[in-house]
């Protein structure tokens, strides 16, 4: 049985114990929407769901460990993610087990944790990732007993955990990746068009991240999911692409209407195409746009 819920705007597989604990935590609640099998219907009508209150994360939580019913279990690590518009991850170790992120990603941590700087896959390959945007250097956080790590985004939005299989893949752009479960990969993902890395905003060099285990991306503001079919298309802003399947490719176009738009219109010079077949996910803010406000303020 397959299972698909959407979260924050979000529409992603799930499996039934993650959908409990989802519901228990106050991520979903009786009139959110699901799928089973293709089939949309909301989380109401099914059966043994019990629906805790979404706290008041302006309030000070308190950690009671990986067995509270807020925390998602998965065969790499238990986690929970919190604070609304502000969120944090507290990612839950055993003894053992690990999690890494880019150099100074985490904001505190609980229990006997041994922190390591290495560059991941060797130099090469950390070279690739500081292309992306990401460190040179990665930090491992090894737990020697029950531990807590905590990261948190940069700004407003969303932390969405993506659990991969061996060898699947997403394509991401810079600044995405947040942390990560031991096996997963971090590489650099050339765009075949060329003029794409040059003016799509997300760079002509992205981050590709394979699996197996749990990695966990920070958009900026909302999320919104498509599943595009072959040769079906998004326009978007640059910038607006959060991550895409392999499968996905992206080009630059002139935006429609032209120059004229552009001087007139408040639009850029160019938008970004998104072309399936594939899963796409485009962010509501744009990091780049939103540090031009603020230099730029309205009169």
């Amino acid at each position: 049985m397959q299972i698909e819920v959407e979260i924050n705007g979000v529409r992603r597989q799930t499996t039934s114990q993650e959908l409990f604990q989802y519901a228990a935590s106050g991520a979903v609640g009786p009139k959110t929407r699901i799928w089973i099998d293709g089939k949309e219907t909301t989380c109401e009508n099914v059966k043994g769901i019990t629906f805790g209150s979404q706290a008041d994360d302006r309030t000070t939580r308190q950690s009671t460990g990986p067995d509270d019913p807020r925390v998602v279990k998965t065969p790499y690590l238990n986690y929970f993610v919190g604070g609304q518009s502000y969120p944090y991850l507290i990612c839950y170790l055993e003894n053992g087990g690990s999690v890494f992120s880019s150099a100074g990603g985490r904001v505190w941590m609980k229990g006997p944790i041994n922190t390591q700087a290495k560059a991941t896959g060797g130099v090469l390959k950390s070279l690739g990732r500081a292309l992306t945007g990401e460190t040179f250097f990665m930090s491992e956080y090894e737990a020697s007993g029950d531990a807590e790590v905590a990261f948190a985004t940069k700004m407003p939005g969303q932390i969405v955990p993506k659990l991969l299989a061996a060898g699947e893949s997403i394509v991401c752009q810079k600044r995405a990746f947040l942390a990560g479960s031991k096996g997963i990969k971090i590489e650099i993902f050339f765009q075949k068009k060329i003029g794409a890395g040059f003016f799509g905003g997300e760079g002509f060099i992205m981050q590709k991240v394979t699996g197996p285990g749990i990695v966990f991306l920070e958009i900026d503001g909302s999320a919104f999911d498509y599943t595009l079919g072959a040769g079906e298309t998004v326009r978007c802003d640059t910038g607006a692409l959060a991550w895409m399947d392999p499968t996905c490719s992206i080009e630059i176009k002139l935006v429609q209407g032209g120059l004229k738009g552009v001087f007139f219109g408040g639009e850029g010079l160019f938008d970004t195409i998104v072309t399936g077949p594939g899963r796409a996910t485009f962010q509501t803010t744009n990091f780049n746009n939103l540090l031009q406000s603020v230099a730029s303020p309205r009169k």
